[in-house]
């Protein structure tokens, strides 16, 4: 891919259906933050977390502002990715540790826009469209990520896959209990 990638972790949620702040539980013995972390390490240039504050990767603060939900986190990211010349963020929750990997390989082969259709976070999004993404934030108030993915006609990958996503404690459980990866 040309132009460098910066992948984000979105992590700023509230995790008010999980109970306790998910980012941080446990699953197979490394925390969900990390799992999403070396989930993107080999198809990005550099990783940042959105949400959050973190020692060694930092932090990306949403725009236009605060309480977007991951579009905010998304927002933040591109910005951050556009004044760094990166000419691409490659975008995950904290809550997928099991990301098929062949669906980054398959986002990463795309030079445009591209959205999982299990998981719209879980996207590639061009550099450039960071202040379309914060004035359409600002015009339409719409927080789907997915819905904003269709305006801007993002290419959608991983037709009829499952994503794993961890929203309740017994989420957590079910995936502990599945086959290891």
């Amino acid at each position: 891919m040309k132009g460098g990638v910066l992948g984000v972790v979105l992590a700023g949620g509230l995790s008010s259906r999980f109970g306790t702040d998910k980012a941080e539980a446990l699953y197979r013995g490394r925390s969900l933050l990390d799992w999403s972390m070396g989930n993107l390490a080999d198809f990005v240039d550099s990783v940042m977390i959105s949400g959050r504050m973190h020692p060694v990767y930092g932090g990306v603060e949403d725009r236009p502002q605060a309480g977007l939900g991951p579009l905010g986190g998304l927002a933040g990211a591109m910005a951050v990715a556009r004044e760094r010349g990166f000419a691409h963020v490659l975008s995950m929750p904290c809550d997928t540790p099991d990301m098929p990997r062949a669906l980054l390989v398959e986002l990463c082969a795309k030079e445009r826009a591209a959205y999982a259709t299990g998981c719209p976070v879980i996207g590639l999004w061009p550099s450039v469209l960071a202040g379309e993404l914060e004035e359409y934030l600002l015009r339409t108030g719409n927080r789907s990520v997915r819905h904003w993915a269709e305006s801007i006609g993002a290419c959608p990958v991983g037709i009829g896959l499952t994503i794993a996503n961890v929203n309740y404690t017994g989420d957590l459980e079910r995936l502990t209990k599945a086959k290891p990866r």
